[in-house]
């Protein structure tokens, strides 16, 4: 009797079998991680969208003394909320020409699951207007686009 050599018929069959499970797995886990990155990328370009509209207000040489201010991102589909608080002191009494303010700004979008948001929060120190201007175009016209 000769000894043969080579793979019989179920050991190539098992092999493949391994070797099918384990790119499976490997292409399963790729495809996931290129999902993560997107989100991480859309996040990330909410984020920077939040950091604009922010540096848009600091750059205002003068902030109203409170209230919320709306409008929408144009080079994303998001809409942003800036608001403005008395920080100190915290009531702005008698017309006070300048003060510290808490400026909170809000990113919202609509995500898979639902409407989505990125929150920052400063202060700033600066001179309050007490007049009605148009500050929603002050902060769309504070930086060129």
């Amino acid at each position: 009797m000769k000894k043969q050599h080579g793979f019989t018929l179920i050991e190539v069959m098992v092999a493949a079998a391994v070797l099918g499970i384990a790119a499976t797995a490997l292409f399963s886990l790729l495809s996931r991680s290129l999902s993560n990155i997107r989100t991480v990328e859309d996040l990330h370009h909410y984020q920077l969208a939040g950091e604009d509209i922010m540096n848009r207000v600091l750059l205002l040489s003068a902030l109203p003394p409170g209230g919320k201010i709306e409008g929408d991102v144009k080079n994303v589909k998001a809409h942003w909320i800036v608001s403005l608080s008395p920080w100190i002191p915290e009531k702005l009494e008698n017309n006070a020409p300048e003060a510290v303010m808490k400026v909170n700004v809000e990113i919202l979008w609509a995500g898979r699951s639902g409407q989505r948001s990125i929150k920052l929060e400063t202060v700033k120190a600066t001179a309050i207007s007490y007049k009605n201007d148009d500050f929603q175009q002050a902060i769309e016209n504070a930086l060129p686009d």
